[in-house]
């Protein structure tokens, strides 16, 4: 391969970063947190958090929390921010099953993913979850949150994991850009 070809091919290339993780882990938190570290220094990135893909109420019950809508509607998404040139995505959702990866990972052509599973102590994700859900939300993530760790714990994901607890987002957001090594912001 030519080195022009060999600079074609990884200036085509999408780098996703995935964070997952039980509710109350601070996905959405995070990935928020590490925009903003990007945009401090100018990096194009875009960030999406798959739940909000698939947020309402449908006519039919589905498994996988609307998986399929989900990956439908990233497809669309992603096919605008692509058109603008961003190559670095970050993208949020509990990753059930590796099949759960695999499909969200071919929706974006192209893509080297890269997985963050994100962990927090129990009462740490019980104090998050009481907190940032005032309604009825709150009862059934609080129900929910403890088999959905029991059941991501078990695939072996790969990538890597950060502890989200007792450290500023701040700090967990640049050790996830470090490991993932993706640029930012000089200390």
């Amino acid at each position: 391969m030519s080195e022009d070809a060999v600079r074609q091919s990884l200036d085509a290339r999408v780098e996703v970063l995935f964070l997952t993780g039980q509710p109350g882990t601070g996905k959405t938190a995070i990935a928020k947190e590490i925009s903003e570290l990007l945009w401090k220094i100018r990096e194009p990135h875009a960030v999406i958090d798959l739940d909000e893909l698939c947020r309402g109420v449908f006519p039919t019950e589905v498994e996988g929390f609307y998986r399929s809508l989900a990956i439908l509607n990233l497809s669309a998404v992603w096919a605008n921010y692509h058109a603008t040139g961003i190559r670095r995505l970050v993208l949020a959702r509990i990753i059930e099953s590796l099949d759960d990866l695999e499909q969200f990972s071919r929706t974006i052509p192209n893509s080297h993913v890269t997985v963050c599973q994100i962990h927090a102590s129990e009462p740490m994700i019980q104090q998050r979850i009481t907190e940032r859900e005032p309604g009825s939300a709150r009862t059934f993530l609080l129900e929910i949150t403890g088999g959905i760790a029991a059941k991501i714990s078990g695939l072996e994901l790969p990538g890597f994991s950060v502890e989200n607890h007792q450290r500023s987002i701040t700090e967990v957001a640049d050790e996830v850009l470090r490991l993932a090594d993706w640029p930012r912001p000089k200390a």
